[in-house]
């Protein structure tokens, strides 16, 4: 007869070989995260030493990670703002003449 042993988990029992073992973040024990390495800001130039430092320069310059905007809708900065067909017209006319006016100096 064949040894079996088992693995109590959150007082769950798996047998080893037989049943899936879930993981600790799975099973619910706590997980460790180690500190971010440190960087510069792209803010202010100001260098980041760990977690702490991030959450202290991110409400300090009123910024957020852009990991925290996961999930939320995209959208246009300004979607009710359409050009008609004869502002584009201008603007058409008016990059033109800027070009041509470069060419002549050039």
């Amino acid at each position: 007869m064949a040894r079996r042993s088992w693995v109590y988990i959150n007082g769950i029992a798996y047998e080893k070989g037989v049943d899936y073992i879930p993981t600790r973040a799975e099973a619910g024990s706590p997980t460790f995260v180690p500190d971010i390495e440190p960087f510069r800001s792209p803010v202010d130039g100001s260098l980041i030493t760990g977690r702490a430092a991030l959450r202290e320069h991110n409400k300090r310059n009123g910024v957020i990670q852009t990991e925290e905007l996961k999930g939320l809708p995209t959208r246009m900065a300004n979607p009710e703002y359409t050009l008609s067909k004869q502002e584009v017209r201008e603007r058409r006319e008016y990059i033109s003449h800027l070009y041509d006016k470069s060419k002549l100096k050039g």
